[in-house]
């Protein structure tokens, strides 16, 4: 009986979970071509079963400017942390610019990267001064889409 005594709260300890540690990051969507552009997103931020349409950016943005700078506490890299249905990015010197739909094939998304729609991983964003940053291109505005 002693024993099993002694070896209860052993067995209690060892089975008790450690809090993981966490970290914070922050992301945001960054202009890096040499023209203005209007960036809209739908989306929902707060996470609703039913998926919910708000508009989270409705902006115009110049080079160098950024837009949906965000903080958040998490054990990992969760991406811009928010669930994005609908993005559309018009260069407004040209109306060329893409048109992202979450689960959409529509052709007029990014070619050679992560729509943001999709986008989760450190890989898919550039690391400056301790932000995450989603780059919006001069390749993305010379390769960008005819928008009707």
């Amino acid at each position: 009986m002693k024993n099993v005594l002694l070896i209860l709260p052993v067995l209690f300890c060892v089975s008790c979970t450690t809090e993981e540690p966490t970290q914070q990051y922050t992301t945001a969507i960054r202009n890096t071509s040499n023209k203005p552009l209007h960036i809209l997103i739908l989306g929902d931020s707060i996470g609703r079963n039913t998926p919910v349409y708000d508009t989270l950016v409705n902006t115009t943005l110049n080079s160098n400017e950024i837009a949906f700078k965000k903080s958040y506490r998490s054990s990992g890299f969760n991406g811009m942390k928010v669930i994005m249905y609908y993005v559309k990015v018009t260069f407004l010197d040209n109306n060329k610019g893409y048109i992202c739909e979450k689960d959409s094939v529509n052709n007029l998304c990014f070619e050679n990267k992560v729509s943001l729609t999709e986008v989760y991983y450190e890989k898919d964003f550039t690391f400056d001064n301790g932000v995450y940053y989603y780059d919006i291109t001069q390749q993305d505005y010379e390769n960008a889409h005819e928008l009707q």
